[in-house]
């Protein structure tokens, strides 16, 4: 895999970075977003050092992600409370109707889904 190499730019200091050569606008739009966070969070706190402004950014970054991790988790979560409940919705319907009316139900209908399934 051929590589590219390029100058970003990160609160005025010039940073010589590889990468693929299709990822380098990509780069370049995530160089600028983490200038701009920088720069945000210089004038937020007063921090003057790279440094301290890199170690600042990348907790806040840290945890954005694992807030979006456990957002993402309980959305999973719910949404499988929602199949659930249409799943034992669908069920208790099909079995209110074989009692009424056996006949309407084939008998060689294949079993429900169950969560072991997958």
């Amino acid at each position: 895999m051929s590589q590219q190499t390029t100058d970003i730019f990160v609160l005025g200091k010039s940073f010589t970075v590889t990468c693929p050569p299709e990822q380098v606008a990509q780069l370049n739009r995530v160089a600028e977003e983490l200038n701009q966070r920088l720069e945000q969070l210089r004038q937020r706190t007063g921090l003057g050092s790279l440094e301290q402004l890199a170690v600042m950014a990348a907790l806040n970054l840290i945890n954005e992600s694992m807030q979006s991790e456990q957002n993402q988790a309980e959305q999973e979560r719910q949404m499988q409370q929602r199949i659930n409940l249409l799943q034992n919705t669908i069920e208790q319907a099909l079995s209110e109707q074989f009692r009424a009316d056996p006949k309407t139900v084939e008998p060689q209908s294949p079993r429900p889904y169950t969560e072991s399934d997958g």
